[in-house]
């Protein structure tokens, strides 16, 4: 096989592995090491994210949502796949599993899959793309979380370059309630 075609054969590999396939799932974002990747090509102003701070918030708000943590509820999420703009959609969590989403009134189509997560799987999502944007040249990662709960209230993803906006993830969660 010429070696065009084994580096294109590899490079088609890496990208189809997940996070987990490649080794970073299961460390806590703190337990990796930080790397020294360079900032050529940012955005003029660009400030690389702590992500070692990031990982602490994540344990943190994790650990608050096990210990207090309802195993039913639901929520509001507001979501960005750039450049698609998702519907609104209430997502119902019955017994730690999704039971149902629906369209906010107003909103048009279908429930997008990507709002159909329990908190514990946003949890994860946000651990894979810590492990993941960690390595990326100009990375841009924001997270908060619930004071009270843990839960993650609003979560963006993308890089700071100088390119063009496309290709980043934002979502919000609003109105959460302890269902009985």
């Amino acid at each position: 096989m010429p070696s065009r075609q084994a580096a294109l054969l590899v490079l088609t590999a890496l990208s189809l592995a997940t996070p987990a396939a490649a080794g970073g799932a299961g460390q806590p974002p703190s337990a990796l090491p930080e790397t020294n990747v360079p900032l050529t090509g940012c955005r003029p102003g660009y400030v690389r994210p702590d992500f070692a701070a990031l990982g602490r918030a994540l344990q943190t708000a994790r650990a608050r949502w096990a210990a207090s943590g309802p195993a039913s509820y639901s929520y509001e999420i507001h979501q960005v796949a750039a450049p698609v703009l998702l519907p609104d959609t209430r997502v119902t969590v019955t017994r730690r599993q999704v039971s149902r989403t629906e369209l906010l009134p107003g909103q048009v189509g279908e429930p997008s899959v990507l709002s159909r997560r329990t908190v514990e799987q946003r949890f994860t999502d946000i651990q894979q793309t810590l492990v993941r944007q960690r390595g990326a040249r100009c990375p841009e990662v924001q997270v908060s979380f619930d004071a009270t709960l843990g839960y993650p209230t609003r979560f963006y993803s993308g890089l700071g370059d100088a390119g063009i906006a496309d290709g980043f993830g934002e979502w919000t969660i609003r109105k959460f309630k302890a269902l009985r």
